[in-house]
């Protein structure tokens, strides 16, 4: 992020006041708990925002070398995007053209020049196109269909990956993005090295997931034995970019900075800047690293969830891939032990059907945009 920006946001919280009024929205929203647990609203969701609308699939770092890709079920669509010879990526449904089996296994890996189907090893070259039949006897010659791999389409910029799983229409980045690429290309996203992912499914609603991230009011509370003591909870820093937006959660002594000229000043060392990608991805800067998530709703009420860390550059020693683990251990730690426990009873509750809605306050501008923005997006579709 721009020393500039960084200005600017700490003069919003200095002239907030103390307990950070001034960065409350402008108006709260009720929204019906239907939003959490119709299957139907669910099934439009899939249709409209994971298979027809561009999402977030990783960083360029998950895929930075010839052969690496990077797979997903987006949508219901299982799809893969694979790094070429020439740096380009290139993305296809991840199933076999004879008979539907998938061709990449694992969330991230490596092929050679070719890959292989495991049930009748019908093989594919980097690029998608079918290579060879092997022991077929020409049994397929009559068939005058084209089985070189479906595509879907692929962008890439800033170090970000976007997919769209639905088919091959181009995705502008620069538009999708609606003004968050100056913050998220001044940090050099392209230039980080993938330490780890961890894949975790959790019963509950996708968007509910994203829910706990999109505000600090609960942190006193909820996290009061662990991160709470460093970190205010009584508002984010909130911007939008279009369908996105931006939630910087700060530390409680962000406040000590306020008093700096601003040419000395930094907001680096004392927030969480979080950029949600909607509807799935979220791509978290912390001090010295940064974190990202990738959603993958399976039915209305579960939830795939993909983890991953990235280091600014290649840790040389154990010890360095051992301490950026360490950051990854804590951080689903807490979400695992307190945040995400907590989001599974809440969707019990909305699905007892006792509680017809939920209530997003002004305290929380970063959730009430979230769930406006996918309301809007699906009011907009056919």
């Amino acid at each position: 992020m721009r020393r500039e920006r960084q200005v600017e946001l700490l003069a919003r919280v200095a002239d907030a006041g103390p307990r950070l009024t001034g960065l409350f929205g402008e108006t709260s929203l009720v929204q019906p708990a239907d939003a959490y647990t119709d299957p139907a609203r669910f099934a439009r969701e899939q249709q409209v925002l994971f298979r027809d609308g561009p999402t977030y699939l990783g960083l360029s770092a998950e895929c930075a070398e010839p052969g690496a890709f990077i797979s997903a079920r987006l949508g219901g669509v299982p799809v893969v995007v694979v790094r070429q010879g020439d740096g380009s990526l290139s993305g296809f449904v991840n199933a076999c053209r004879h008979r539907g089996a998938p061709l990449f296994e694992g969330d991230r890996g490596t092929i050679g020049a070719r890959v292989a189907c495991g049930y009748h090893a019908w093989t594919y070259e980097r690029d998608g196109r079918l290579a060879a039949r092997p022991m077929s006897e020409g049994a397929f010659d009559d068939v005058a269909l084209n089985c070189d791999l479906h595509r879907v389409a692929v962008a890439e910029r800033y170090g970000i990956v976007f997919v769209r799983a639905g088919g091959t229409a181009p995705i502008d980045i620069d538009d999708l993005l609606g003004g968050a690429e100056d913050d998220l290309g001044a940090f050099g996203l392209d230039g980080y090295a993938h330490i780890e992912s961890r894949t975790n499914t959790w019963n509950m609603n996708w968007k509910l997931l994203l829910d706990t991230f999109t505000e600090s009011y609960h942190i006193r509370w909820l996290h009061k034995d662990s991160i709470a003591p460093a970190f205010n909870s009584d508002c984010t820093i909130f911007e939008a970019f279009g369908r996105n937006f931006t939630s910087i959660g700060l530390r409680k002594d962000v406040f000590d900075e306020l008093g700096k000229a601003p040419e000395d000043q930094s907001l680096i060392p004392y927030g969480t800047i979080q950029y949600f990608l909607v509807p799935s991805g979220l791509v978290v800067h912390q001090l010295d690293h940064v974190e990202t998530w990738r959603l993958e709703p399976v039915d209305v009420r579960t939830t795939r969830a993909v983890t991953s860390m990235f280091a600014p550059e290649p840790p040389a020693t154990d010890k360095a891939v051992g301490y950026w683990r360490k950051n990854l251990d804590l951080l689903l730690q807490v979400v695992s032990s307190e945040d995400f426990p907590l989001m599974e009873r809440i969707q019990q509750n909305l699905d007892s059907g006792a509680l017809p809605e939920v209530v997003y306050g002004r305290i929380e501008p970063p959730l009430v945009y979230f769930h406006q923005a996918v309301d809007k997006l699906l009011a907009a579709a056919p």
